[in-house]
C-alpha cells in the first residue's frame, strides 16, 4: 500500500498500470474534463481497449456541473447540456469568477471521442449519480482511491497558478480489491475491527456521518487535517469536543478556495479560537486525508454537508499503518513550509452564511 502525494504523480503510476493491464480496467469518476490529462487517460485507456481489455466507466454527470462551470470549462463525457443541472453549472461559475476562464458553456469537438466511446470493448455510464468517489480498479488486483478528479489542475496547477494538494492511495492486493468491491456494491457492512476499510455512503445507505464522526469522536491524542470544505454539523462538534478535551488538532486547507472560501475561514476562525492550529496553504487543498491517532483516512469525503448527507462517497481507512502513517506525516511537515499561520483568522459574514446554505 503506497501514499501518493499530487495527482501529477497518481497519475503517471495510474498510467503505467493502465498500459500494463491484460483483462479489465474500471474506473469510476466524479469530474474528467476535456483537457491535456483527461485526453492522455483517454488515449491510454483507447490503446488497452485495442489490445482487448474491457474497460467499464462510470462517469458522474454531476461532475458535469463543475467541469462546464471552472477551468477551460470543457467537459469530455457530458459535451450536451445536462437537463435539470444547467442552473447549477451558471451558479458556480458566477460563484468562481476568474479572468482567465472562457465565457460561456460552448463544448469544443474532440476527434479522439467517437472511437473511443463507439469500441466494443468498452461499457460506460454517464448518468447523473451524485456519486463524488473517485478509484480505479486494474485487473482486480490494483486499486487506486482518493480525491483526485482527472483535470489539468489536479496534474500540476490550476489556471490561477495554485499547487493542487491531493492524495491517492495505491494497493496492490486481490484479496483487498475483492473486499473492496463487496463494500462499494454493498454486500458486506463496514467492519471497525479491520485493518483496511472503506467509509461510504452508498445507495439508500449514508454512513459517513456515523462512521467517521465516530472516529472523531472516539480519539485520544491527535487529528490532524488536510481538508477541502468543512461544514457538516456532527463532524464539527467531534472537532470542537475534541478540543475542549485538550486534544490535539493541526488543520491545513486553503487560503482561498474553490468553493465555499469564506464559509471555511468561518471555521477555521472558531476552531483557531478553540485551540486548533490553523495553516492556510499558499496552494488549493482539494485533499480529503485525516489522520486520527493512529488511523488514516484519504478518499472522496470532506467534512461538509454535500460529503455528509446529499453524496455518494467513499473513504479509505487503515489503521496502525506505520508506513503509510510516516508518509503522510512527511507530507505534512513539506506542505506546512508553504503555509501561512494567520492570526485572527478574518472572513466575510454575509458570505459565508451564503455559502453555508449551499455547502
Amino acid at each position: 500500500m503506497k501514499l501518493i502525494t499530487y495527482g501529477k504523480h497518481a497519475f503517471n503510476e495510474i498510467i503505467l498500470d493502465i498500459d500494463q493491464a491484460q483483462k479489465h480496467i474500471f474506473i469510476q469518476m466524479f469530474i474528467w474534463r476535456d483537457d491535456s490529462i483527461g485526453n492522455r487517460l483517454l488515449n491510454h485507456l483507447y490503446q488497452a481497449l485495442e489490445r482487448g481489455v474491457l474497460v467499464t466507466i462510470q462517469k458522474d454527470a454531476y461532475g458535469s456541473i463543475f467541469e462546464k462551470a471552472e477551468e477551460n470549462k470543457q467537459s469530455l463525457f457530458h459535451k450536451e447540456k445536462q437537463k435539470g443541472i444547467h442552473f447549477l453549472t451558471k451558479i458556480i461559475d458566477w460563484g468562481y469568477a476568474d479572468s482567465r476562464k472562457p465565457r460561456g458553456y460552448t463544448q469544443q469537438h474532440n476527434p479522439q471521442l467517437s472511437s473511443f466511446l463507439n469500441h466494443p470493448n468498452l461499457t460506460i455510464s454517464t448518468t447523473i449519480l451524485k456519486d463524488h468517489t473517485k478509484f480505479y480498479v486494474i485487473d482486480d488486483t490494483i486499486l487506486y482511491i482518493g480525491g483526485v478528479n482527472i483535470e489539468d489542475k489536479e496534474n500540476g496547477k490550476d489556471i490561477q497558478g495554485r499547487t493542487y494538494l491531493d492524495y491517492m492511495v495505491r494497493i496492490d492486493s486481490k484479496i483487498e480489491v475483492d473486499y473492496f468491491l463487496s463494500r462499494f456494491n454493498q454486500q458486506v457492512p463496514y467492519d471497525s475491527a479491520r485493518k483496511i476499510d472503506y467509509i461510504m455512503n452508498r445507495k439508500l445507505d449514508y454512513k459517513v456521518d456515523h462512521d467517521l464522526t465516530l472516529l472523531l469522536q472516539n480519539v485520544q491524542k491527535r487529528i490532524i487535517l488536510h481538508m477541502a470544505y468543512f461544514g457538516a454539523k456532527n463532524a464539527m462538534n467531534a472537532i470542537q469536543t475534541a478540543l475542549s478535551r485538550g486534544i490535539e488538532v493541526v488543520i491545513v486547507t486553503s487560503k482561498v478556495s474553490n468553493l465555499q472560501t469564506e464559509y471555511n475561514l468561518y471555521w477555521m476562525n472558531k476552531l483557531q479560537n478553540q485551540g486548533a492550529k490553523v495553516y492556510l496553504y499558499e496552494g488549493l487543498v482539494h485533499a480529503k486525508a485525516l489522520l486520527v491517532d493512529d488511523t488514516l483516512i484519504v478518499g472522496s469525503t470532506n467534512l461538509n454537508n454535500a460529503a455528509y448527507y446529499k453524496l455518494g462517497e467513499c473513504s479509505l481507512v487503515v489503521k496502525n499503518d506505520f508506513s503509510i502513517i510516516q508518509s503522510f506525516l512527511q507530507s505534512h511537515a513539506e506542505i506546512i513550509q508553504n503555509s501561512t499561520v494567520v492570526r485572527p483568522i478574518k472572513y466575510r459574514k454575509i458570505q459565508a452564511l451564503f455559502e453555508r446554505l449551499l455547502s
